[in-house]
């Protein structure tokens, strides 16, 4: 089951697109992967039919105050956030990122 939710969180991963702000984009450094933003951090288009998913993904990261690092975890609730988006990704449409209608997506967040 676990290689069915990643075959499919890369299926539906995309490249950076020019119309869709996207912080990986000219990354120089490792610390600029890791740093939160609005919307997507990594390679799912905010403002794609999985955005959404994200937006879960930051509210159970912030109320769990998980890190970038937390994905290296295997259990505890920072492991069940990643685990949460991972499901959403391969089996839910949750729509854009809310970021897409503030205009904030890929910008760091506070």
């Amino acid at each position: 089951m676990i290689v069915a939710i990643l075959v499919s969180f890369v299926h539906c991963a995309t490249l950076p697109s020019t119309d869709n702000v996207n912080p990986i984009q000219n990354i120089e450094s490792f610390d600029q992967l890791i740093k939160d933003y609005y919307g997507c951090d990594a390679v799912i288009q905010s403002c794609g039919n999985k955005g959404g998913c994200c937006d879960v993904h930051d509210a159970c990261y912030k109320r769990h105050g998980c890190t970038a690092s937390s994905w290296f975890l295997l259990w505890g609730n920072c492991a069940a956030c990643n685990r949460d988006v991972m499901g959403c990704v391969a089996f839910r449409n949750p729509g854009k990122s809310s970021c897409c209608s503030a205009g904030n997506c890929g910008q760091t967040r506070p």
